[in-house]
């Protein structure tokens, strides 16, 4: 029952090996609430490693 943005988040942590639905919500919720930032460095470390290696 999140909302469309909420749950492609989810379903994307959840493609991780060891990621349930638990886990993914805590993940989800920890960058959003949390830690921003975090969030942000995540994404251009992920971006970055895909582009380059």
């Amino acid at each position: 029952v999140y909302s469309p943005l909420i749950q492609q988040l989810l379903d994307a942590l959840r493609c991780l090996p060891g990621v349930g639905v638990k886990t993914a919500q805590r993940m989800a919720f920890h960058l959003l609430e949390r830690d921003r930032l975090g969030g942000e460095t995540l994404v251009t470390a992920l971006q970055n490693a895909l582009q380059k290696i």
